[in-house]
């Protein structure tokens, strides 16, 4: 009995191990931000797809301006091939007055001391410092062809 029982246990997993989920197949694909010439650092970049066969991809830019695009449900980073529509954001938390607030961090932290200059109402709010259209995939003028067989490595230069 234990044995009949170990050969089905045995049996089952190999089913499961023969159609386990790929995941979505997506291609890599990388690039470049750049903003007035600069690289963009911790800018969100997404492709939306501009057919039914794709599948929105995101990524972060880094201290170079460099991303690399990842899927939900994808084993592996890249994007789904397709046509897309390609935003980029960052915002900054600025002050009651729409001053960019820098945050430092200490050793010490004192619940008592008053909050800092311009966030006296609360916590902060963030401002975009990116042009508008470059934020909606109604405006934005960047796309993008990602295909199976070639590099899909983009540059986006945005200007004010």
């Amino acid at each position: 009995m234990k044995r009949n029982t170990l050969l089905l246990g045995l049996f089952i997993l190999a089913l499961s191990v023969g159609c386990a989920d790929k995941g979505v197949p997506v291609v890599r694909v990388t690039g470049q931000v750049l903003f007035e010439g600069q690289p963009l650092d911790e800018a969100s970049v997404t492709f939306s797809p501009t057919t039914l066969e794709g599948r929105e991809a995101s990524g972060r830019t880094n201290a170079n301006g460099e991303f690399l695009l990842l899927t939900q449900g994808a084993v592996r980073s890249g994007c789904v091939p397709g046509s897309y529509r390609v935003t980029v954001t960052k915002s900054v938390p600025v002050d009651s007055r729409g001053n960019p607030i820098v945050f430092t961090f200490t050793d010490e932290f004192d619940p008592k001391a008053p909050p800092p200059p311009g966030m006296e109402s609360g916590g902060p709010v963030f401002k975009s410092i990116l042009p508008d259209r470059y934020g909606s995939g109604e405006t934005s003028e960047l796309t993008a062809d990602v295909t199976k067989r070639k590099r899909n490595v983009f540059v986006f230069e945005l200007v004010e």
